[in-house]
C-alpha cells in the first residue's frame, strides 16, 4: 500500500492505496477500508463507486479485471490447484475464487468484486498464465 495526501473539495485526507493496476482499487481512508474504481483524469462518464468498508482483510491475491468487468481474470502465472467456485455461486469481494500454485507457494485468488458465476474457464491441475480467465461472472 502507498500512503499518500490527497484533498477532496477543501478537506485533505491521509490515504493509503493498493494496487492501481487492478480493479477494483483498495483505499485505506481513517482505518476504513474501500474498494474503488479509478479513470483516467478527464475521462467523462467515468463511474467512480465506493463500496461499504470491508470487516476483515482475507489473505490471498485478487483476481484481476482488464477491460471486461465481467471476467475475473488471474493475477499472476500458476498451476491451479482446486477450484473454489461453482457456476451459479453468488461470490462477494474477498471470496475464494481457486487455489493457485505459484513460485512453489500456494495463495488463494479472491474476487475483485461480487457477481454470481456465469462460467468458470479453468480446472484443477491446469497451468494459467497471468492475466488468463478463471471465470465469468453476470
Amino acid at each position: 500500500m502507498k500512503r499518500m495526501r490527497v484533498r477532496v473539495n477543501d478537506d485533505w485526507y491521509d490515504v493509503e492505496v493498493g494496487d492501481l493496476y487492478q480493479s477494483p482499487v483498495e483505499v485505506v481512508v481513517d482505518g476504513e477500508t474501500y474498494l474503488v474504481e479509478v479513470g483516467n483524469p478527464g475521462d467523462a462518464g467515468v463511474p467512480v463507486r465506493r463500496s461499504a468498508p470491508r470487516k476483515a482483510e482475507l489473505p490471498g491475491l485478487r483476481g484481476i479485471t482488464q477491460g471486461d468487468e465481467r471476467v475475473i481474470r488471474c493475477p499472476l502465472p500458476g498451476k491451479i490447484v482446486s477450484v473454489t467456485a461453482t457456476k451459479g455461486q453468488e461470490l462477494e469481494a474477498g471470496d475464494e475464487i481457486c487455489l493457485l500454485e505459484s513460485m512453489k507457494m500456494e495463495q488463494s485468488v479472491r474476487m475483485a468484486r461480487s457477481g454470481v458465476v456465469k462460467g468458470i474457464k479453468i480446472k484443477k491441475d491446469q497451468a494459467v498464465e497471468a492475466g488468463q480467465p478463471l471465470l465469468e461472472i453476470q
